[in-house]
Protein backbone atom coordinates (compact mmCIF):
# COMPACT_ATOMS: atom_id res chain seq x y z
CA UNK A 1 0.00 0.00 0.00
CA UNK A 2 1.30 3.46 -0.87
CA UNK A 3 1.78 5.63 2.20
CA UNK A 4 -1.11 8.05 2.72
CA UNK A 5 -3.49 6.35 0.28
CA UNK A 6 -6.63 4.69 1.55
CA UNK A 7 -6.55 0.91 0.92
CA UNK A 8 -9.56 -0.28 -1.09
CA UNK A 9 -10.28 -2.83 1.64
CA UNK A 10 -10.72 0.00 4.15
CA UNK A 11 -13.27 1.88 2.05
CA UNK A 12 -16.96 1.92 2.94
CA UNK A 13 -19.97 0.92 0.87
CA UNK A 14 -23.56 2.06 0.39
CA UNK A 15 -24.87 1.00 3.80
CA UNK A 16 -22.13 2.77 5.80
CA UNK A 17 -22.34 5.85 3.57
CA UNK A 18 -26.12 5.92 3.99
CA UNK A 19 -25.67 5.65 7.76
CA UNK A 20 -23.37 8.70 7.72
CA UNK A 21 -26.02 10.64 5.78
CA UNK A 22 -28.83 9.59 8.12
CA UNK A 23 -26.65 10.43 11.13
CA UNK A 24 -26.13 13.91 9.74
CA UNK A 25 -29.89 14.55 9.75
CA UNK A 26 -31.43 12.52 12.58
CA UNK A 27 -30.26 14.68 15.46
CA UNK A 28 -31.71 17.37 17.64
CA UNK A 29 -33.80 18.75 14.76
CA UNK A 30 -36.08 15.75 14.42
CA UNK A 31 -36.99 15.96 18.10
CA UNK A 32 -37.19 19.76 18.43
CA UNK A 33 -37.98 21.32 15.04
CA UNK A 34 -40.95 19.03 14.50
CA UNK A 35 -42.69 20.93 17.30
CA UNK A 36 -41.62 24.32 15.95
CA UNK A 37 -42.99 23.50 12.51
CA UNK A 38 -46.22 22.08 13.96
CA UNK A 39 -46.81 25.29 15.90
CA UNK A 40 -46.46 27.28 12.67
CA UNK A 41 -48.72 25.18 10.44
CA UNK A 42 -50.82 22.99 12.72
CA UNK A 43 -51.72 19.56 11.27
CA UNK A 44 -50.91 20.94 7.81
CA UNK A 45 -47.26 20.65 8.85
CA UNK A 46 -47.39 17.33 6.98
CA UNK A 47 -47.94 19.31 3.75
CA UNK A 48 -45.17 21.71 4.78
CA UNK A 49 -42.69 18.87 5.21
CA UNK A 50 -43.73 17.43 1.87
CA UNK A 51 -42.79 20.77 0.28
CA UNK A 52 -39.54 20.81 2.28
CA UNK A 53 -38.78 17.29 1.08
CA UNK A 54 -39.33 18.29 -2.55
CA UNK A 55 -36.95 21.24 -2.07
CA UNK A 56 -34.36 18.98 -0.44
CA UNK A 57 -34.81 16.40 -3.18
CA UNK A 58 -34.17 18.97 -5.91
CA UNK A 59 -30.93 19.98 -4.16
CA UNK A 60 -30.01 16.32 -3.55
CA UNK A 61 -30.39 15.58 -7.25
CA UNK A 62 -27.87 18.33 -8.02
CA UNK A 63 -25.45 16.83 -5.51
CA UNK A 64 -26.12 13.39 -6.94
CA UNK A 65 -25.06 14.41 -10.44
CA UNK A 66 -22.01 16.34 -9.23
CA UNK A 67 -20.87 13.46 -7.02
CA UNK A 68 -21.19 11.07 -9.97
CA UNK A 69 -18.69 13.24 -11.88
CA UNK A 70 -15.98 13.33 -9.21
CA UNK A 71 -13.98 10.81 -7.19
CA UNK A 72 -12.10 13.22 -4.93
CA UNK A 73 -13.11 14.19 -1.40
CA UNK A 74 -14.36 17.64 -0.48
CA UNK A 75 -18.01 17.69 -1.50
CA UNK A 76 -19.17 21.17 -2.41
CA UNK A 77 -15.56 22.37 -2.30
CA UNK A 78 -14.49 19.72 -4.82
CA UNK A 79 -17.30 20.74 -7.17
CA UNK A 80 -16.45 24.45 -6.88
CA UNK A 81 -12.75 23.67 -7.36
CA UNK A 82 -13.43 21.81 -10.59
CA UNK A 83 -15.91 24.20 -12.18
CA UNK A 84 -15.63 27.66 -10.55
CA UNK A 85 -12.79 30.23 -10.15
CA UNK A 86 -10.14 29.42 -7.48
CA UNK A 87 -11.31 32.18 -5.12
CA UNK A 88 -14.80 30.69 -5.15
CA UNK A 89 -13.36 27.26 -4.32
CA UNK A 90 -11.59 28.77 -1.30
CA UNK A 91 -14.79 30.47 -0.13
CA UNK A 92 -16.87 27.32 -0.57
CA UNK A 93 -14.31 25.13 1.18
CA UNK A 94 -14.11 27.36 4.22
CA UNK A 95 -17.89 27.90 4.21
CA UNK A 96 -18.55 24.16 4.24
CA UNK A 97 -16.12 23.53 7.07
CA UNK A 98 -17.45 26.51 9.04
CA UNK A 99 -21.08 25.42 8.66
CA UNK A 100 -20.35 22.07 10.26
CA UNK A 101 -18.11 23.55 12.98
CA UNK A 102 -20.77 26.03 14.09
CA UNK A 103 -23.43 23.34 13.77
CA UNK A 104 -21.44 21.11 16.09
CA UNK A 105 -22.28 23.44 18.98
CA UNK A 106 -26.01 22.70 19.09
CA UNK A 107 -25.45 19.00 18.37
CA UNK A 108 -22.98 18.67 21.24
CA UNK A 109 -25.14 20.75 23.54
CA UNK A 110 -28.19 18.62 22.71
CA UNK A 111 -26.32 15.42 23.50
CA UNK A 112 -24.95 16.77 26.78
CA UNK A 113 -28.32 18.09 27.97
CA UNK A 114 -30.21 14.87 27.24
CA UNK A 115 -27.49 12.71 28.75
CA UNK A 116 -27.68 14.90 31.85
CA UNK A 117 -31.43 14.24 32.07
CA UNK A 118 -30.73 10.50 32.09
CA UNK A 119 -27.67 10.65 34.36
CA UNK A 120 -27.83 13.90 36.39
CA UNK A 121 -24.33 13.31 37.80
CA UNK A 122 -22.80 14.01 34.37
CA UNK A 123 -22.62 17.76 33.57
CA UNK A 124 -23.81 18.54 30.02
CA UNK A 125 -20.50 20.04 28.83
CA UNK A 126 -18.50 17.14 30.24
CA UNK A 127 -20.75 14.55 28.61
CA UNK A 128 -20.50 16.25 25.20
CA UNK A 129 -16.71 16.58 25.46
CA UNK A 130 -16.16 12.95 26.46
CA UNK A 131 -18.38 11.70 23.63
CA UNK A 132 -16.50 13.79 21.08
CA UNK A 133 -13.15 12.53 22.38
CA UNK A 134 -14.29 8.90 22.15
CA UNK A 135 -15.53 9.41 18.59
CA UNK A 136 -12.25 11.07 17.60
CA UNK A 137 -10.32 8.02 18.85
CA UNK A 138 -12.69 5.73 16.92
CA UNK A 139 -12.18 7.72 13.72
CA UNK A 140 -8.41 7.47 14.08
CA UNK A 141 -8.79 3.77 13.23
CA UNK A 142 -10.31 4.69 9.86
CA UNK A 143 -13.64 5.49 8.26
CA UNK A 144 -14.48 1.81 7.77
CA UNK A 145 -14.65 1.19 11.52
CA UNK A 146 -16.44 4.48 12.11
CA UNK A 147 -18.89 3.67 9.29
CA UNK A 148 -19.70 0.26 10.76
CA UNK A 149 -20.44 1.78 14.16
CA UNK A 150 -22.53 4.43 12.44
CA UNK A 151 -24.52 1.76 10.62
CA UNK A 152 -25.30 -0.09 13.88
CA UNK A 153 -26.36 3.16 15.55
CA UNK A 154 -28.55 4.01 12.55
CA UNK A 155 -30.31 0.65 12.80
CA UNK A 156 -30.95 1.20 16.51
CA UNK A 157 -32.35 4.71 16.15
CA UNK A 158 -34.50 3.81 13.13
CA UNK A 159 -35.85 0.78 15.03
CA UNK A 160 -36.64 2.84 18.13
CA UNK A 161 -38.34 5.59 16.15
CA UNK A 162 -40.30 3.10 14.05
CA UNK A 163 -41.67 1.39 17.18
CA UNK A 164 -42.58 4.78 18.65
CA UNK A 165 -44.36 5.77 15.43
CA UNK A 166 -46.35 2.52 15.34
CA UNK A 167 -47.41 2.86 18.99
CA UNK A 168 -48.20 6.56 18.66
CA UNK A 169 -50.00 6.19 15.34
CA UNK A 170 -52.48 3.80 16.90
CA UNK A 171 -53.27 6.33 19.62
CA UNK A 172 -53.58 9.40 17.40
CA UNK A 173 -56.85 11.31 17.77
CA UNK A 174 -58.57 12.21 14.51
CA UNK A 175 -60.09 15.28 16.18
CA UNK A 176 -56.61 16.81 16.51
CA UNK A 177 -56.35 17.00 12.71
CA UNK A 178 -59.47 19.13 12.30
CA UNK A 179 -59.26 21.85 11.15
CA UNK A 180 -56.30 20.72 9.07
CA UNK A 181 -55.05 24.14 7.87
CA UNK A 182 -55.07 26.28 11.00
CA UNK A 183 -52.67 29.11 10.07
CA UNK A 184 -53.23 29.46 6.32
CA UNK A 185 -50.75 28.97 3.52
CA UNK A 186 -48.33 31.44 5.06
CA UNK A 187 -48.02 29.16 8.08
CA UNK A 188 -47.43 26.18 5.79
CA UNK A 189 -44.67 28.02 3.91
CA UNK A 190 -43.03 29.15 7.16
CA UNK A 191 -43.10 25.56 8.42
CA UNK A 192 -41.65 24.39 5.10
CA UNK A 193 -38.58 26.59 5.69
CA UNK A 194 -38.14 25.00 9.12
CA UNK A 195 -38.60 21.59 7.54
CA UNK A 196 -35.93 22.28 4.92
CA UNK A 197 -33.44 23.19 7.66
CA UNK A 198 -34.44 20.11 9.66
CA UNK A 199 -33.76 17.86 6.66
CA UNK A 200 -30.24 19.18 6.04
CA UNK A 201 -27.25 16.95 6.71
CA UNK A 202 -27.74 14.14 4.18
CA UNK A 203 -24.79 15.59 2.21
CA UNK A 204 -22.33 14.59 4.95
CA UNK A 205 -21.27 11.62 2.84
CA UNK A 206 -20.01 13.62 -0.16
CA UNK A 207 -17.05 15.08 1.72
CA UNK A 208 -15.28 11.72 2.16
CA UNK A 209 -15.54 10.48 -1.42
CA UNK A 210 -12.00 9.07 -1.59
CA UNK A 211 -12.75 6.74 1.32
CA UNK A 212 -15.90 5.35 -0.31
CA UNK A 213 -15.96 2.37 -2.66
CA UNK A 214 -16.93 3.45 -6.21
CA UNK A 215 -17.98 6.94 -5.00
CA UNK A 216 -19.46 7.98 -8.35
CA UNK A 217 -22.10 5.26 -7.96
CA UNK A 218 -22.24 4.83 -4.19
CA UNK A 219 -22.70 8.48 -3.18
CA UNK A 220 -25.83 9.23 -5.28
CA UNK A 221 -27.44 6.02 -3.98
CA UNK A 222 -26.59 6.84 -0.35
CA UNK A 223 -27.81 10.45 -0.70
CA UNK A 224 -31.26 9.42 -1.90
CA UNK A 225 -31.49 6.53 0.57
CA UNK A 226 -30.59 8.87 3.46
CA UNK A 227 -33.15 11.46 2.43
CA UNK A 228 -35.88 8.84 1.96
CA UNK A 229 -35.26 7.28 5.40
CA UNK A 230 -35.30 10.56 7.30
CA UNK A 231 -38.35 11.82 5.40
CA UNK A 232 -40.38 8.75 6.39
CA UNK A 233 -39.26 9.15 10.01
CA UNK A 234 -40.17 12.85 10.06
CA UNK A 235 -43.62 12.31 8.56
CA UNK A 236 -44.31 9.48 11.00
CA UNK A 237 -43.27 11.58 13.99
CA UNK A 238 -45.32 14.55 12.78
CA UNK A 239 -48.43 12.36 12.55
CA UNK A 240 -47.84 11.07 16.08
CA UNK A 241 -47.03 14.46 17.61
CA UNK A 242 -50.05 16.19 16.06
CA UNK A 243 -52.32 13.22 16.69
CA UNK A 244 -51.42 12.83 20.37
CA UNK A 245 -50.88 16.45 21.47
CA UNK A 246 -53.47 19.20 21.15
CA UNK A 247 -52.58 22.49 19.39
CA UNK A 248 -52.33 24.14 22.80
CA UNK A 249 -49.80 21.56 24.00
CA UNK A 250 -47.67 22.10 20.89
CA UNK A 251 -47.41 25.86 21.36
CA UNK A 252 -43.99 26.79 22.71
CA UNK A 253 -42.75 23.25 23.44
CA UNK A 254 -39.11 22.39 22.65
CA UNK A 255 -39.62 18.69 23.37
CA UNK A 256 -42.63 17.62 21.26
CA UNK A 257 -41.60 13.97 20.85
CA UNK A 258 -40.79 13.60 24.54
CA UNK A 259 -44.12 15.25 25.42
CA UNK A 260 -45.98 12.83 23.15
CA UNK A 261 -44.10 9.91 24.69
CA UNK A 262 -45.11 11.09 28.17
CA UNK A 263 -48.78 11.11 27.09
CA UNK A 264 -48.52 7.66 25.52
CA UNK A 265 -46.28 5.88 28.01
CA UNK A 266 -45.95 8.11 31.05
CA UNK A 267 -42.59 9.09 32.64
CA UNK A 268 -40.99 5.91 31.30
CA UNK A 269 -41.84 7.06 27.77
CA UNK A 270 -40.08 10.38 28.27
CA UNK A 271 -37.00 8.58 29.57
CA UNK A 272 -37.05 6.22 26.60
CA UNK A 273 -37.15 9.15 24.18
CA UNK A 274 -34.21 10.79 25.95
CA UNK A 275 -32.26 7.57 25.45
CA UNK A 276 -33.20 7.56 21.75
CA UNK A 277 -32.03 11.16 21.41
CA UNK A 278 -28.70 10.35 23.04
CA UNK A 279 -28.20 7.42 20.64
CA UNK A 280 -29.19 9.55 17.63
CA UNK A 281 -26.92 12.42 18.58
CA UNK A 282 -24.01 10.03 19.02
CA UNK A 283 -24.33 9.23 15.32
CA UNK A 284 -24.71 12.92 14.49
CA UNK A 285 -21.53 13.88 16.36
CA UNK A 286 -19.71 11.14 14.45
CA UNK A 287 -20.97 12.54 11.14
CA UNK A 288 -19.76 16.00 12.16
CA UNK A 289 -16.28 14.72 13.01
CA UNK A 290 -16.10 13.00 9.61
CA UNK A 291 -17.25 16.06 7.63
CA UNK A 292 -15.18 18.65 9.48
CA UNK A 293 -12.00 16.56 9.34
CA UNK A 294 -12.31 15.75 5.63
CA UNK A 295 -13.17 19.37 4.82
CA UNK A 296 -10.05 20.54 6.65
CA UNK A 297 -7.93 17.81 5.05
CA UNK A 298 -8.75 18.72 1.46
CA UNK A 299 -8.26 22.44 2.14
CA UNK A 300 -4.82 21.74 3.61
CA UNK A 301 -3.92 19.38 0.77
CA UNK A 302 -4.64 22.21 -1.68
CA UNK A 303 -2.67 24.78 0.36
CA UNK A 304 -5.75 26.62 1.57
CA UNK A 305 -4.94 25.67 5.16
CA UNK A 306 -1.57 24.86 6.81
CA UNK A 307 -0.15 21.72 5.19
CA UNK A 308 0.29 19.96 8.54
CA UNK A 309 -3.49 19.40 8.61
CA UNK A 310 -3.16 17.17 5.52
CA UNK A 311 -0.90 14.61 7.20
CA UNK A 312 -2.07 10.99 7.01
CA UNK A 313 -1.13 7.92 8.96
CA UNK A 314 0.26 4.77 7.34
CA UNK A 315 -3.36 3.56 7.13
CA UNK A 316 -4.29 6.64 5.08
CA UNK A 317 -6.23 8.22 7.97
CA UNK A 318 -6.07 12.07 8.11
CA UNK A 319 -5.28 12.00 11.82
CA UNK A 320 -4.32 15.67 12.26
CA UNK A 321 -7.57 16.81 10.64
CA UNK A 322 -9.58 14.40 12.81
CA UNK A 323 -7.98 15.68 16.02
CA UNK A 324 -8.57 19.26 14.82
CA UNK A 325 -12.22 18.45 14.08
CA UNK A 326 -12.78 16.98 17.54
CA UNK A 327 -11.04 19.87 19.26
CA UNK A 328 -13.07 22.46 17.35
CA UNK A 329 -16.31 20.67 18.21
CA UNK A 330 -15.47 20.64 21.90
CA UNK A 331 -14.56 24.35 21.81
CA UNK A 332 -17.73 25.52 20.06
CA UNK A 333 -19.87 23.33 22.32
CA UNK A 334 -18.30 25.01 25.34
CA UNK A 335 -18.34 28.59 24.06
CA UNK A 336 -20.87 29.21 21.31
CA UNK A 337 -24.33 30.71 21.80
CA UNK A 338 -26.91 28.44 20.16
CA UNK A 339 -28.90 31.14 18.36
CA UNK A 340 -25.67 32.64 17.06
CA UNK A 341 -24.43 29.20 15.94
CA UNK A 342 -27.67 28.29 14.13
CA UNK A 343 -27.65 31.56 12.17
CA UNK A 344 -24.01 31.15 11.13
CA UNK A 345 -24.58 27.51 10.17
CA UNK A 346 -27.57 28.39 8.00
CA UNK A 347 -25.78 31.18 6.14
CA UNK A 348 -22.61 29.18 5.44
CA UNK A 349 -24.48 26.04 4.42
CA UNK A 350 -26.67 27.93 1.96
CA UNK A 351 -23.59 29.59 0.44
CA UNK A 352 -22.10 26.15 -0.28
CA UNK A 353 -25.38 24.90 -1.71
CA UNK A 354 -25.79 27.87 -4.06
CA UNK A 355 -22.20 27.42 -5.25
CA UNK A 356 -22.75 23.69 -5.87
CA UNK A 357 -25.83 24.38 -8.00
CA UNK A 358 -23.96 27.02 -10.02
CA UNK A 359 -21.12 24.49 -10.46
CA UNK A 360 -23.62 22.03 -11.91
CA UNK A 361 -24.80 24.57 -14.49
CA UNK A 362 -21.18 25.27 -15.45
CA UNK A 363 -20.34 21.56 -15.65
CA UNK A 364 -23.32 20.88 -17.92
CA UNK A 365 -22.36 23.79 -20.15
CA UNK A 366 -18.84 22.35 -20.47
CA UNK A 367 -20.25 18.95 -21.39
CA UNK A 368 -19.23 17.09 -18.21
CA UNK A 369 -20.83 13.67 -17.86
CA UNK A 370 -21.78 11.73 -14.73
CA UNK A 371 -23.37 8.36 -14.06
CA UNK A 372 -26.44 10.15 -12.70
CA UNK A 373 -28.30 12.94 -14.49
CA UNK A 374 -30.67 15.42 -12.86
CA UNK A 375 -34.18 14.94 -14.26
CA UNK A 376 -36.09 17.91 -15.69
CA UNK A 377 -32.88 19.89 -16.18
CA UNK A 378 -32.60 22.92 -15.96
CA UNK A 379 -35.87 23.30 -14.02
CA UNK A 380 -34.84 21.13 -11.06
CA UNK A 381 -31.55 22.95 -10.26
CA UNK A 382 -33.22 26.32 -10.94
CA UNK A 383 -35.84 25.57 -8.26
CA UNK A 384 -33.12 24.51 -5.85
CA UNK A 385 -31.12 27.68 -6.60
CA UNK A 386 -34.07 29.98 -5.94
CA UNK A 387 -34.94 28.27 -2.66
CA UNK A 388 -31.37 28.26 -1.35
CA UNK A 389 -30.90 31.92 -2.32
CA UNK A 390 -34.03 32.85 -0.38
CA UNK A 391 -32.86 30.88 2.64
CA UNK A 392 -29.54 32.80 2.64
CA UNK A 393 -31.53 35.97 3.27
CA UNK A 394 -33.61 34.18 5.88
CA UNK A 395 -30.58 33.58 8.11
CA UNK A 396 -30.78 37.21 9.22
CA UNK A 397 -28.20 39.87 10.03
CA UNK A 398 -26.43 37.69 12.61
CA UNK A 399 -25.94 34.86 10.16
CA UNK A 400 -24.75 37.12 7.34
CA UNK A 401 -22.25 39.05 9.50
CA UNK A 402 -20.88 36.00 11.31
CA UNK A 403 -20.62 33.92 8.15
CA UNK A 404 -18.97 36.73 6.21
CA UNK A 405 -16.41 37.26 8.99
CA UNK A 406 -15.58 33.54 8.93
CA UNK A 407 -15.14 33.59 5.15
CA UNK A 408 -12.89 36.66 5.24
CA UNK A 409 -10.70 34.91 7.83
CA UNK A 410 -10.60 31.79 5.65
CA UNK A 411 -9.60 33.66 2.48
CA UNK A 412 -6.89 35.50 4.43
CA UNK A 413 -5.55 32.21 5.85
CA UNK A 414 -5.47 30.63 2.39
CA UNK A 415 -3.62 33.63 0.97
CA UNK A 416 -0.99 33.49 3.72
CA UNK A 417 -0.46 29.73 3.30
CA UNK A 418 -0.16 29.99 -0.47
CA UNK A 419 2.31 32.85 -0.23
CA UNK A 420 4.49 30.95 2.23
CA UNK A 421 4.53 27.79 0.14
CA UNK A 422 4.80 29.68 -3.17
CA UNK A 423 1.84 27.73 -4.52
CA UNK A 424 -0.67 29.20 -6.94
CA UNK A 425 -4.19 27.76 -7.04
CA UNK A 426 -4.18 26.91 -10.76
CA UNK A 427 -6.80 24.83 -12.59
CA UNK A 428 -4.19 22.13 -13.31
CA UNK A 429 -4.10 21.29 -9.60
CA UNK A 430 -7.74 20.48 -9.41
CA UNK A 431 -7.73 16.78 -10.33
CA UNK A 432 -7.86 13.81 -7.98
CA UNK A 433 -4.89 12.81 -5.86
CA UNK A 434 -2.45 10.50 -7.74
CA UNK A 435 -2.63 6.93 -6.51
Amino acid sequence: MVHGVVDAKRKIGVREATAIGVGGVVGAGIFVLSGTASALAGPAVIVAFLLAFLASLSLAMCFGELSSMHKESGGQYAYAKAHLPPIMATIVGWANMGAWIFGASFVGTGFGEHLHLIIPAIPPAAGASVLTAVIVVMNLFGLRMSGRVQFVVMLLEVAFLSVFIVIGGGSAQASNFSPFVTHGWFGILAAAVVGFIALLGWDAVVVAAEEIHEPQRTIPKSIFASLAIVFVLYIGLLVVVNGVLSPGQLEGTATPVADAAAVLLGPAGRTAVNVIIVVALTATVNSFVIVISRSAFVLARDNRMPRVVARRSARGVPWVAIVLAGGSQICVTMLADLRFAVSATGFLYMITSVAAIVALFVARRRGAQGTFRVPLYPLTPAVALVLCSLFVIGTGVTGVLTGTAWLVAGVFCAAVVQRRTHVTAAPEELGPVPR
